[in-house]
């Protein structure tokens, strides 16, 4: 595992305590993240054009929040800003900061997968607790699967993070 993990690890558990339990992070949190993954990428592929990395990465993302909230405008019927409302703030800081450290495909992956396991936790909640409230902790569900990828990383034979097959350690 690279040394900086060893700090993000913890940010990223405090990241997903926080909106797990109080659907809210600290603002300082996703700056953090951003900056230790954007010095593991740059130390993990220096050849990286880590900002055209990060330029493609945030393009995606604002397409797929584009998306989403082009499909609230056309359910609600009106353009009201979904911030807060239908999506917190801290969870769109907490994506933007997961730009800086994954190479744009395993970006797209890991947001894609992240999305899903976000769906299927919602629905086995709504199944579990009907009554409960209908948030989902996007940031903290995102940070306990990049808790999964960052452990997960030192075993397979591809970094998920720069996409560069490397030999697996022990």
């Amino acid at each position: 595992m690279h040394p900086i993990h060893w700090f993000t690890l913890p940010v990223l558990g405090i990241i997903a305590w926080e909106d797990l339990r109080a659907r809210s992070i600290h603002w300082w949190w996703p700056p953090l993240v951003g900056i230790a993954l954007a010095a593991h990428l740059a130390v993990a592929q220096p050849d990286h054009d880590l900002v055209a990395g990060i330029g493609y990465n945030l393009l995606f993302l604002v397409l797929q929040f584009g998306g989403a909230l082009l499909l609230l405008a056309v359910r609600r019927g009106d353009w009201s800003n979904p911030v807060d409302r239908s999506i917190g703030s801290g969870d769109l800081l907490f994506c933007a900061a997961l730009t800086t450290g994954f190479a744009p495909p395993n970006f797209v992956a890991f947001l894609l997968s992240g999305l899903l396991l976000c769906i299927l936790w919602y629905l086995a909640r709504t199944a579990l607790r009907p009554r409960s409230t209908p948030t989902i902790p996007l940031a903290g569900l995102l940070a306990l699967h990049l808790i999964v990828w960052l452990v997960a990383a030192p075993h397979l034979p591809m970094d998920p993070f720069t996409g560069w097959f490397t030999a697996a350690q022990p």
